[in-house]
């Protein structure tokens, strides 16, 4: 949240769908918005009716976390000595 003196917003990400005129094909843009609190239910509408997508910065970073290996495929130690490695050049 960010908040300015009268107001607090609420970050979200959203994904726009535009259209190439050429092919018709639709795109999606990434788009990263900052609305005030007390505009957020009424951005949330547009949002549903024109179809599309949004989520906070919460479900973004969840998303991601959910979607990464459970297992690391380095050891630990070989991150050490990739460290080490750059660090020290050794």
């Amino acid at each position: 949240m960010i908040t300015i003196p009268g107001r607090t917003y609420k970050p979200i990400k959203t994904q726009v769908k535009t259209h190439d005129n050429s092919s018709g094909d639709a795109s999606l843009q990434g788009v990263f918005l900052n609305v005030p609190a007390a505009d957020w239910p009424l951005f949330e509408e547009l949002i549903r009716k024109f179809g599309w997508q949004s989520e906070t910065r919460e479900q973004l970073m969840e998303r991601f976390c959910n979607t990464r290996p459970q297992q690391p495929t380095l050891s630990d130690e070989e991150i050490q000595a990739e460290v080490n490695a750059v660090r020290y050049g050794k």
